[in-house]
């Protein structure tokens, strides 16, 4: 009997009690992002401040965000238990914080320090699973671990809205640490820490600030031009420039460090590259049917907002399905055939977005949402599987969090850079209107138009509705076929992925600190 084989058959049970500690863990960080959004009009209506209402969700991803290479590498690093403590902590009293807030700004830098804490919680609990765990049992539990974002989003609104109106939006915020607690208390159970060769070796420091500044930095200036719909905004500028210009510097210092925070030898992987790339995609294309899917049903076809909300049901069911369907297709079927039908399925749905228009029903396009969140489901589990099967364990933290922050980028890119586009093509159509209708158009001017749009009573004349809902229309059809097409460069991509599952060990181009030199050292992962 092989070495592998005698792993899958070898008792695992008493290994999966901590991994309910990490999937709990995860939840609770997914579902209070899509909590904090439900409850912030019932804190914006007991403490105002409605211009730092975006801010309540964006501190908190801005902060998660940055971290992500932190947390990857120093888990690799200082260990994953204690990072996961750590993390679990800062989490911890960031949610106690934002209970006790006495105003949005307080509330504001509390949701920071909640997304401070959060950055650890995905990316460790993927390496962990990544390590522990043989190739078959991995990939199911990958799978349910990428359906947490499904449910999260499916479940987030409604819990939200029952604690809003029931107990008040601080228990949003109050139900997180006795959940914690239990997650911190099953983690610490039967949790088998792994020695990594990057253990011990030398902190990169300067890489660490850069690295951080860098991510804050163009996240920042992403979030507000999406925000304010303007790119000539001079703060939006400033920390874009001064971001870029710290991940110049980043890269500079970590050619020349001997431990350096991302290992710049993992982009020489083709295999590795093209699932960062894929990931990033990924993140794009789920991000922007999130946001434009409800804006087309309530703006254009002038649906309510119990039925925009409905519009992303099945998006949301099928995310969950596809997840837990490529958990166990996966390894029978491969990594590249995944990955290339998880972005077929995305082109297809993003080409059927772009058949709708104003007489377009919300079932209907509910309907066409299937597609993507199917695609998005399959490809969550598929690329983090890809990355980890690529990576050897010492690299493991690292490789986890970079795809994850593939993911976010993409993420905001999508929605912000997107929003501009939208934005400014709905302008133009505005422009091309005469008469009274121009003038009415030009008085209450773009962002007053928007908003008239999606308000159930208009003070615009009926066709004048019609026609702003048309230009509406077509803008966002544009937005679905770049989205497409970007889907359909993502199916290209894909075909560079790695065709099976591996056990973790070394992509070519990698080695682990202090092996041999190539010629006399281990063979890559997955050949022997």
């Amino acid at each position: 009997m092989s070495a592998a084989t005698k792993t899958e058959k070898e008792p695992i049970g008493h290994l999966l009690t901590p991994v309910w500690g990490f999937i709990l863990a995860m939840t609770v960080s997914a579902l209070d992002s899509t909590i904090a959004g439900t409850v912030t009009p019932t804190v914006v209506a007991e403490f105002g401040h409605v211009e730092l209402s975006a801010w309540v969700f964006g501190s908190y991803m801005l902060a998660l965000t940055a971290l992500l290479p932190l947390y990857g590498k120093f888990s690799d690093h200082f260990g994953r238990k204690r990072m996961i403590y750590i993390g679990i902590t800062i989490f911890l009293v960031g949610s106690v914080w934002c209970g006790v807030a006495q105003g949005m700004v307080e509330l504001v830098a509390a949701r920071a320090v909640q997304g401070l804490g959060a950055a650890a919680l995905f990316p460790i609990g993927m390496a962990a699973i990544g390590l522990q765990f043989p190739p078959r049992l991995r990939s199911r539990l990958q799978g349910v671990f990428a359906s947490v974002f499904g449910l999260s989003s499916l479940l987030g609104p409604l819990v939200g809205s029952g604690i809003g109106e029931y107990v008040g939006w601080r228990w949003a915020f109050f139900i997180n640490p006795p959940l914690l607690l239990i997650a911190a208390w099953l983690i610490h159970r039967n949790y088998q820490e792994h020695r990594t060769e990057a253990t011990g070796q030398k902190v990169d420091i300067l890489g660490a600030v850069l690295i951080t500044y860098s991510i804050a930095g163009v996240l920042f200036a992403l979030y507000e031009a999406g925000e304010k719909r303007d790119l000539g905004e001079w703060t939006v500028w400033a920390a874009l420039v001064t971001g870029i210009a710290a991940f110049v510097v980043f890269l500079i210092v970590e050619r020349r460090h001997a431990s350096p925070i991302i290992p710049l030898s993992l982009f020489s992987n083709s295999t590795l590259t093209a699932a960062f790339v894929v990931n990033f995609v990924i993140g794009l294309v789920m991000y922007s049917a999130i946001f434009f899917v409800p804006v087309f049903a309530q703006g254009v076809t002038g649906g309510s907002i119990g039925k925009t909300g409905l519009t992303l049901f099945p998006f949301q069911v099928a995310s969950i399905v596809g997840s837990l369907f490529a958990g166990r297709a996966i390894f029978k079927v491969g990594i590249r055939a995944m990955g290339m039908l998880s972005m077929f399925l995305l082109a297809v749905g993003f080409g059927t977005l772009m058949t709708m228009d104003t007489g377009t029903s919300a079932w209907t396009t509910a309907a066409y949402t299937l597609l993507i969140g199917a695609g998005t489901g399959v490809g969550l589990p598929v690329l983090m599987i890809a990355v980890q099967s690529a990576l050897p364990p010492h690299l493991m933290g690292i490789g986890s969090s970079i795809t994850q922050l593939a993911r976010e980028f993409g993420g905001m890119i999508g929605v912000s850079m997107l929003g501009v586009l939208q934005y400014y093509l709905f302008v133009n159509e505005t422009k091309q209107l005469t008469g009274q209708a121009e003038e009415l158009v030009r008085q209450a001017g773009p962002r007053g138009v928007s908003e008239m749009l999606f308000s159930e009573k208009s003070a615009f004349p009926a066709d004048l509705v019609e026609l702003l809902r048309s230009g509406l229309s077509s803008a966002l059809t544009s937005v679905f076929m770049v989205t497409a097409i970007i889907c359909v460069i993502g199916v290209l991509v894909s075909t560079r992925l790695a065709k099976e599952m591996r056990r973790p060990g070394p992509p070519p181009g990698v080695r682990p600190a202090g092996a041999a030199a190539p010629g006399g050292g281990g063979a890559p992962a997955g050949h022997k």
